[in-house]
């Protein structure tokens, strides 16, 4: 069967199809307009922004474990002691990190891409839609800024938790004397 004795036949349920059949160009005009055109997150930026979260992380843990030497009997060194400072067993922890961090979101990109599967979006949220690696470097992120703000900045004497409550107890105090 040729081509031209498909397109000179009759097609009367389907007439849109029989006119993409006779002009291509009309069927990439229908199908540009078709295609969504969501904002999807950049992988390469989330990485980005977690590389920026792990190195603050490291620089804060390490004043926070050089004040915790410094209120320690200081018996051994701070830098590569076996005590409270920075040790090798905590140097080697860094790297397993790493890897983690860098390993977990392309092993998981690329199974995304191999089995085809869809972005998570939530409307509520965002417009955008997040691939499953960036998703999970944005919980890296939240793990680090956790332990960039929880852990290690009131070890180093800047609990930012205790100066919002403080400040939401001070804001009380004022609205009640000015309703007073």
């Amino acid at each position: 069967m040729k081509i031209t004795e498909i397109l000179n036949t009759a097609i009367p349920k389907f007439s849109l199809f029989g006119e993409i059949l006779k002009k291509p160009l009309i069927g990439l005009y229908l199908v540009g307009t078709t295609v969504p055109t969501a904002i999807i997150v950049n992988i390469w930026s989330a990485f980005y922004v977690l590389c920026w979260f792990f190195v603050a992380d490291l620089i804060t843990g390490l004043f926070a474990s050089y004040n915790d030497w410094k209120k320690s009997d200081k018996k051994e060194r701070w830098f590569f002691g076996k005590g409270e400072g920075f040790s090798s067993d905590k140097f080697k922890k860094m790297f397993i990190k790493i890897i983690v961090y860098c390993g977990t979101p392309l092993v998981i990109y690329n199974f995304q891409k191999t089995f085809l599967l869809k972005n998570i979006s939530y409307k509520r949220i965002s417009e955008a839609e997040i691939d499953l690696a960036t998703f999970f470097i944005l919980i890296f992120i939240l793990n680090e800024g956790f332990s960039i703000f929880h852990e290690n900045l009131p070890k180093c004497g800047f609990n930012i938790w205790h100066r919002i409550k403080k400040m939401i107890g001070f804001y009380k105090e004022i609205k009640n004397e000015i309703k007073e």
